[in-house]
């Protein structure tokens, strides 16, 4: 028995240090798990961030309608030319890029003008020139190009030149053919309310003749509101415009020695055109005289009729009483 005493002391020391041991990994779990009751939750990860949009990005994409580019831009410089669309008509203008790609965008628009100054800020002004062999248009009262006392800044586009001319007629060339051609002998001006026939009179004014009888035969002569009626007189006159971007223009005026009668046709205000009217007055109009160019009458009742029902029409004094009259409502037009 003496003999196994350190036996069984050996083995009661290994259970001893086993039921320890068993006993603080007991304590050390107890331990943690109040540690982990007592911690406060672990906040969840912060939201991604919201897209953010660059300002760069910004501008350029709100910026990108109006970077359109113009090819031939002077400063201190006013083209003269045809108004296509007034000032008015066309509205506040940023920038003479925006006024460019308006020209760009109307038909028969070529040359373009853009005023930034305080007293007509935002102005622009589309026009036209026949030919591009000009190189330039002119410039508005007599103006040298850089004059730093003129607030206008111009261009020009190379589109919607005339290009057509019949034969007799002055070619893109610059030359003239002499060939005889076959003048029409009337047109008909074909409006919403009705159509009226022109008889041409050449041995008026032969000129104004071939450009009618071009009108005519061209196809799309007359685009958008390039022919339109737009002024009624009661008693007096019906007037229109017919301009047109295919057709090269009449240039010729010719003081004819004959007094306007009812139903008589002529370019307006001792021009070449191309607006004209159609004289309605009961009596010769002495207080006209021989200024205007007549090239045609208006002759048969069916017309007639058409014309004082147009004369007719809603109209207005946009300048006050005792100013021209226009219709509420332009009136386009075609040649045929």
């Amino acid at each position: 028995m003496a003999c196994l005493a350190p036996v069984f002391r050996e083995r009661d020391a290994k259970e001893h240090r086993s039921q320890h041991q068993q006993r603080a990994k007991i304590s050390a779990g107890k331990r943690e798990v109040s540690m982990m009751m007592m911690s406060p939750p672990v906040s969840p990860p912060p939201p991604p961030p919201s897209p953010t949009i660059d300002d760069d990005e910004t501008t350029s994409s709100s910026s990108s309608s109006s970077s359109f580019e113009c090819p031939d831009v002077h400063k201190n410089c006013e083209y003269d030319g045809a108004v296509v669309v007034d000032g008015v008509a066309v509205g506040p203008t940023r920038s003479i890029s925006d006024c460019c790609e308006k020209c760009a965008n109307v038909a028969g628009c070529n040359v373009y003008v853009f005023c930034d100054e305080s007293w007509c800020k935002g102005q622009c002004w589309l026009k036209r020139i026949e030919s591009p062999d000009v190189g330039r248009p002119k410039l508005r009262n007599g103006a040298r190009e850089g004059d730093v006392n003129v607030p206008w800044t111009s261009g020009m586009l190379m589109k919607d030149y005339a290009k057509t001319a019949g034969p007799g007629r002055e070619g893109d060339d610059g030359t003239t053919t002499t060939t005889p051609r076959t003048l029409k002998e009337s047109v008909s001006i074909q409006t919403p309310v009705g159509d009226f026939t022109i008889r041409l009179k050449p041995e008026w004014h032969r000129k104004s003749v071939e450009y009618l009888t071009d009108l005519a035969e061209t196809e799309n002569a007359c685009q958008g509101s390039s022919c339109k009626l737009y002024r009624v007189e009661p008693g007096f006159l019906v007037q229109g415009v017919l301009r047109s971007y295919v057709v090269r223009a009449n240039k010729e005026t010719f003081q004819f020695q004959k007094l306007m009668e009812y139903g008589d046709v002529g370019w307006a205000g001792g021009s070449a055109g191309p607006d004209f009217f159609v004289y309605l007055g009961e009596k010769p109009a002495t207080w006209l005289k021989f200024d205007h160019t007549i090239w045609g009458t208006v002759e048969d009742p069916a017309s007639l009729e058409v014309l004082e029902k147009i004369v007719k029409m809603d109209s207005h004094t946009p300048g006050g009483p005792n100013t021209m009259r226009f219709l509420k409502e332009e009136m386009p037009i075609h040649v045929a």
